[in-house]
């Protein structure tokens, strides 16, 4: 009991749960919720339910790597320090976080709605009469802006979220990095 009683005093089961916290919400985000979702839901609601969950999860990811920083065993900040590669895949998820929750995500959001829009405008079909004074050359102006507008929304798209996916990427390999290290200083004896 009193070993038990030490333990709670000490900040490796802390640094434990938030580590675990933080690997395992970019697991299940990664590989599990988002492409269930993407595969189950038609793509207005998956759009929408991802732009709700995308802030949040970048928002607990910097959460959790800022708790792991701060419970880092035996003496918080300080022994995280003293360790570089630790320092370093921390400080390589905070920012692939950052850059996610504040930059990336929400372009990402954004250009998917506008792609989206773009795409559904460009698709609708053109209803004309003999009387509405449009010229084929009219329609073919018409049309080649519209694809452009699209290729543009296409590019736009693809550029955020291959950036946001390389991120969450980079992250994703940095928690792994860290917990290797993490368990070398555990093996260790810290």
């Amino acid at each position: 009991m009193v070993g038990l009683l030490q333990t709670v005093g000490h900040l490796l089961p802390y640094h434990l749960f938030s580590y675990g916290a933080l690997l395992g919400t970019e697991l299940f985000q990664t590989f599990v919720n988002t492409k269930l979702c993407f595969k189950y839901l038609p793509m207005r609601e998956f759009l929408v339910l991802q732009k709700r969950v995308f802030p949040i999860y970048f928002a607990s990811q910097v959460g959790l790597v800022v708790l792991t920083a701060a419970t880092h065993p035996p003496y918080s900040i300080f022994s995280l320090v003293a360790d570089t590669s630790s320092t370093v895949s921390l400080a390589v998820v905070l920012v692939t976080g950052l850059l996610n929750w504040a930059v990336y995500g929400p372009r990402t959001t954004t250009a998917s709605f506008v792609r989206r829009a773009v795409h559904a405008i460009s698709s609708a079909p053109w209803v004309l009469s003999a009387n509405d004074g449009v010229e084929a050359h009219d329609k073919q102006e018409n049309g080649v802006e519209d694809q452009e507008k699209v290729n543009r929304a296409n590019k736009t798209f693809k550029f955020n979220h291959a950036m946001s996916i390389h991120l969450n990427a980079i992250a994703l390999t940095a928690t792994v990095w860290y917990g290797i290290s993490l368990s070398s200083h555990i093996l260790s004896g810290l």
